[in-house]
């Protein structure tokens, strides 16, 4: 019976928390089916710790957009980005879904990452695809 308390105010502190909810929740965004944008712009900032990588990209007519890629660890070892990929200063292209409130300039979902100076790219159908050949070779 205390076990089922100690769940139940667990669950209904964690409810009620706005980082909790804020943390996990995409509804604010399109999905990728309804719509997608590309950001082009100078990285202003760049975070890749947990719990995901933030960046801040600001374009050429001076809005600073907030793009959430995934979690950290997952960035790190799937896409294989890390902390020193990126420079404050490059100039990205972000591929992702935009925020539903179109004042907020925020950008998820994450598709694909191009830095034209050097034609690093990185794709998320590359991921996938590259993870399919690697699932049909196991025994």
């Amino acid at each position: 019976m205390r076990r089922r308390l100690l769940t139940f105010v667990i669950l209904v502190f964690m409810a009620g928390s706005p980082g909790a909810q804020a943390h996990h929740s995409l509804a604010g965004f399109f999905t990728l089916k309804e719509r997608t944008v590309a950001i082009e712009g100078r990285l202003e900032s760049y975070l890749h710790e947990s719990p995901h990588v933030f960046m801040k990209i600001r374009t050429a007519d001076a809005i600073l957009y907030t793009i959430t890629w995934n979690a950290s660890t997952w960035v790190q070892r799937r896409a294989g980005v890390t902390k020193s990929t990126f420079q404050i200063g490059d100039h990205l292209i972000v591929t992702g879904a935009p925020s539903r409130d179109s004042k907020l300039h925020e950008v998820a979902h994450v598709t694909e990452i191009r830095r034209p100076k050097d034609q690093w790219v990185w794709r998320l159908d590359d991921l996938r695809k590259a993870l399919a050949a690697r699932a049909k070779r196991r025994p």
